[in-house]
């Protein structure tokens, strides 16, 4: 019997069957393929009709039959390939839509003013990873680690060049020792008292190990959502063990006079005060909350809790201090502070604290670049004043605010954003030395928020350039979700403000919704006092200081620069084939890209098929390249972060669904 047919009659559980009665086909499906299991070559195969699946049939090392794939089923693709196609082939990009057949485009943005003005005054195949010659396992694992020092070694790995909350490792390159084990064995599994390291071992039990088989197969993504939830749940319960009194249970009376806890665990970092665990801990699980329980209500009670306890601790007035713990105090507090505001933006409600409290005056981390923190916490509050001020708009277009502030406020916060902006296009895209984590810190915390800064823009000008159409079939963070609007009756000269944003023949029609077939029109004049005018009504009135193509332009370049920034960021430095980035805090900014990516896109298409001048088209070709380049870097970023975080999957999902609606021309 040869070795290629005793590999086939292992199961994904690792257990021999009887040979297989007939030969095993010459060519399996994808699905097959994918799942290990055994395919009998039909059209579609027995395995996919019984599990409802697509059926895809491609090219094999070893030969054998083909069948053409249409475009639709090449768009299709199971998860894994498209992932794993970023992880092993980063060389080779990945189209936005099949047939778009784009080579990667430059997204310098020396000239796209001059293009975007003009106008108007992608990628080779993915190709399939042969999975034939792979080692069948048993699916459904999770990593898990047996010490704390092991926990906190994988930390730095996967999480503190993105959420730098602990000090700077002792370490140069931590090393990644993760357990392959499998919910409901015997084996026994090492469980840490310390709520910081239950809640980071929450967040790494969403990386798939790099020995599990098939980590997009069901099993295996209920498994890492269960265990990593119930490192949550023991967390929590981990908080309330901390700070528990000994006497509330024997002596409450002598409680009362107790006048502090006493930890009875050794500590989770040697430079790290243990009472300050829990807030580490809450802050971790403000970002699982979102990115991967999609709970945003969840997400602001930890983030304030983080906050309350930080604060109870004094850890936002430090700065003085000399001792082994003050690096880590001033970490602690400010990303706790970062979580209490990005809660604050996602949910488009008023923070929980005053965003700039004279008594906030603990000092920044140190860092390599010392611009780095500085910066980073400015962008956040930069954002979150664009934030406050969308929804000041929507009040007023709602008619429940006035306008007469709101051309103010806007020149105001314009004026703010620019110059930080124009500083971070001084910044070097160069990736500093593996070698120093520290530098990796300050390097991700300036392209985080390069990536924030031009979110804030869009957010700011996203009105005045769009009307804030919708696109999306979801309501995601401040972006509106998609209704059917009826035509205004007026339009002005403009051509910006005529182009209509019907679907192109080709329109997939995905979704129930249909989108309005007009922008509407503007006027230069500036609505009443508690006017009640909206993106629906016959004429939209203007009252913002700048004008629609002069923000459509700023809202171009801050989209492709979040694209820019997103491809930059470094992954982890780990040879995992999978290797998610983590914590992420600025998903909503993709929203924010995608959606004026896709506004300019579409009015440029509408826009090339009226104008038959060559060099018209051209210019267009361009642009439309340029979106589709930006739209594709930003699909790619999500994509690496929806292999640990679920929730994030569907953020992707709507970009894509979104893509497909308005059918970017090939």
């Amino acid at each position: 019997m040869s070795t290629e047919t005793q590999t086939r009659q292992k199961t994904t559980t690792g257990i021999r069957k009887k040979p297989f009665a007939v030969p095993p086909v010459k060519v399996a499906c994808l699905s097959c393929r994918s799942s290990r299991i055994r395919c009998d070559g039909k059209e579609p195969c027995s395995g996919c009709n019984h599990r409802g699946k697509e059926c895809v049939y491609v090219q094999s090392r070893r030969g054998g039959a083909r069948v053409a794939r249409s475009k639709k089923q090449e768009h299709e693709k199971a998860d894994f390939v498209k992932i794993a196609q970023e992880c092993f082939d980063e060389s080779v990009p990945t189209m936005i839509k099949p047939g778009a057949g784009l080579t990667q485009l430059d997204l310098n943005l020396d000239n796209t003013d001059t293009l975007f003005d003009s106008i108007f005054t992608a990628a080779p195949i993915p190709q399939t990873i042969e999975l034939d010659n792979a080692i069948p396992r048993r699916t459904g694992s999770v990593r898990r680690y047996q010490t704390d020092s092991d926990i906190l070694d994988a930390y730095y790995i996967w999480m503190h060049p993105y959420f730098p909350i602990l000090p700077p490792s002792k370490t140069s390159q931590p090393q990644d020792n993760p357990q392959l084990w499998f919910p409901g064995s015997s084996e026994s599994v090492f469980a840490s008292l310390s709520p910081a390291a239950l809640a980071i071992s929450a967040i790494l039990a969403l990386i798939p190990h790099p020995e599990e088989y098939a980590p997009f197969e069901e099993e295996s993504i209920k498994a890492r959502r269960e265990a990593a939830h119930s490192f949550a749940k023991r967390t929590l319960e981990s908080i309330e063990s901390d700070s528990e009194i000994p006497n509330s249970s024997i002596s409450p009376a002598q409680a009362l006079l107790d006048e502090k806890v006493y930890y009875s665990r050794p500590a989770f970092h040697p430079r790290v005060p243990i009472e300050a665990e829990s807030v580490i801990a809450l802050s971790i699980l403000s970002v699982y909350e979102y990115a991967q329980r999609g709970n945003i209500t969840k997400m602001r009670d930890r983030a304030g809790q983080a906050m309350m306890m930080a604060m109870n601790l004094s850890l936002h007035d430090r700065g003085t201090e000399l001792d082994a713990f003050a690096e880590a105090r001033s970490r602690i507090w400010w990303m706790s502070y970062i979580c209490a505001c990005q809660a604050s933006i996602v949910s488009s409600a008023p923070p929980a604290i005053p965003l700039f409290d004279p008594r906030f005056t603990t000092t920044f981390p140190q860092s390599p670049d010392p611009e780095a923190w500085p910066f980073f916490i400015k962008s956040q509050q930069t954002i979150l004043l664009a934030t406050q001020f969308v929804s000041a708009v929507g009040r007023a277009v709602d008619g429940r605010e006035d306008w007469t502030e709101i051309s103010t406020r806007m020149q105001e916060l314009h004026n703010t954003i620019e110059p930080l902006i124009a500083q971070s296009h001084n910044w070097t895209d160069v990736k500093p030395d593996i070698h120093n984590p520290e530098a990796i810190v300050a390097y991700s915390l300036k392209q985080m928020s390069k990536i924030k800064l031009n979110s804030a823009r869009i957010k700011l000008h996203r009105q005045s350039a769009f009307f804030d159409i919708p696109v999306f079939s979801e309501k995601h963070c401040d972006l509106k979700k998609s209704e059917p609007l009826p035509p205004p009756a007026t339009t002005t000269s403009d051509p910006l403000d005529q182009i209509p944003l019907t679907s192109s023949p080709n329109s997939c029609g995905c979704s129930s919704t249909s989108l309005p077939t007009q922008v509407p029109g503007l006027t230069n004049s500036v609505s009443p006092p508690n006017s009640t005018s909206s993106a629906s009504s016959a004429e939209y009135m203007h009252p913002f200081p700048f004008s629609n193509h002069f923000s459509s332009r700023l809202c171009l370049n801050s989209a492709l620069a979040i694209a820019s920034a997103f491809e930059t960021m470094p992954l982890p430095a780990s040879s995992s084939p999978l290797a998610p980035r983590t914590m992420p805090s600025f998903a909503c900014c993709a929203m924010q890209s995608a959606y004026a990516l896709l506004m300019v896109y579409h009015r440029t298409w509408v826009l090339a098929q009226q104008n038959t001048d060559a060099e018209a088209q051209s210019k267009a070709a361009q642009l439309l390249g340029r979106c589709e380049e930006g739209l594709r870097r930003v699909l790619q970023a999500l994509d690496n972060y929806a292999i640990a975080f679920e929730a994030l999957g569907g953020m992707r999902d709507q970009i894509q669904a979104a893509v497909d609606c308005l059918s970017l021309a090939d």
